[in-house]
């Protein structure tokens, strides 16, 4: 089964997240083409977001599950044109989710069927979601809700160029809103500024994260990070507004918890302004002792193993203490202009996974 040509038709779908229709193209596109090998499918779907789990047989426990996301950033049309170059000597196809992460995807689907087609009586599946991109709450979330779980899932969505993710960081977004009282501008005495309100909750956290962890510098940043995103209130400069809101990312490691961020949070607010929390998702630690994770270690040549600050669906996982692999083949960074991943690559990932299977 051909990697470039499945690869191909992957990325000529345009599934950016919020084109639900287009991801669930995706997903017919694969649930067709494993109907052919005599595997059985579920099609899951919550508010307009489907995944879809493969297996010889549908059960809620796998020993290995092998997981990825088919749900891509916006991009322009062109990105969803392949095409495939040659430079320094390597096959490149570059196009909108080559990287992260329908390449990936296709060398775990023919990794899988490839192993069932020669015969391996493994307890496994695959597990494929379309809203990764924008939080994970409809797919992998709402399908560990629902009971699957596995013994260690596999997901090559970090860790880049075959290094190995041991830890990512837990996510809590919160959104802020404050009341105040509208006056006119040249008499701010008569008011009450729900802006300011916001900016000294903010100020308060800062100072709270650097006191408690110190400031992120690039070389040190496993830590507790603090993003102001979004800061929206007033109309004009000439009146008091008299409500904003606040959209705040924190993201943090373990051992730190949201039940602890939260106690900063109400210990930073001021009157009437009041929180809730928009995103949340554990931080995820890798066990490299676990015997899974040893057995993919000695198939790798000089393993290297990182800590990344962002998150992915294993965040769902951390929370069920289910294990996890993170790791993926040479490529470029995601969501980027000109997003590539190396074929040949793709190729020599799609055997280690087989060969990985085969040793558990």
């Amino acid at each position: 089964m051909e990697i470039e040509k499945i690869l191909t038709d992957l990325i000529e779908i345009p599934s950016i997240t919020s084109d639900t229709k287009s991801c669930k193209k995706a997903i017919d596109y694969i649930n067709n083409l494993v109907k052919k090998e005599d595997l059985k499918t579920k099609v899951f779907e919550k508010d307009g977001a489907y995944s879809l789990l493969i297996a010889k047989e549908i059960k809620n426990r796998y020993e290995v599950i092998l997981n990825g996301h088919l749900d891509v950033v916006p991009a322009s049309i062109k990105d969803f044109k392949p095409k495939v170059k040659i430079e320094k000597g390597k096959r490149r196809m570059y196009g909108r989710g080559t990287s992260d992460m329908k390449g990936p995807v296709t060398s775990i689907l023919i990794a899988f069927l490839e192993t069932v087609k020669e015969g391996l009586d493994k307890d496994m599946a695959l597990l494929f979601t379309t809203d990764e991109e924008t939080g994970g709450f409809k797919g992998m979330k709402n399908v560990v809700d629902r009971g699957l779980t596995a013994d260690i899932v596999f997901i090559p969505d970090g860790g880049q160029d075959w290094s190995i993710c041991t830890d990512e960081k837990g996510v809590f977004h919160i959104k802020f809103i404050s009341k105040g009282i509208s006056a006119h501008g040249s008499r701010v005495w008569l008011g009450d500024n729900a802006v300011i309100k916001l900016i000294k909750v903010y100020a308060s956290l800062e100072k709270e994260f650097n006191k408690r962890w110190g400031k992120v510098t690039s070389k040190d940043n496993w830590k507790p990070t603090l993003n102001l995103g979004a800061l929206n209130g007033g109309t004009t400069a000439n009146k008091v507004p008299n409500e904003a809101e606040m959209l705040i990312d924190i993201r943090y490691p373990n051992p730190v918890t949201q039940k602890g961020l939260e106690e900063i949070v109400n210990s930073s607010i001021v009157k009437d302004v009041t929180w809730k929390a928009i995103s949340t998702g554990a931080p995820l630690s890798t066990n490299i002792d676990n015997r899974y994770v040893k057995s993919w270690i000695k198939l790798i040549s000089n393993p290297i193993f990182e800590k990344e600050p962002g998150a992915s669906d294993g965040r769902f996982l951390a929370e069920k203490g289910i294990n996890t692999l993170i790791t993926k083949p040479i490529s470029s960074e995601p969501h980027i202009d000109n997003e590539w991943v190396d074929l040949d690559d793709l190729i020599l990932f799609k055997d280690t996974v087989k060969k990985w299977i085969r040793s558990i």
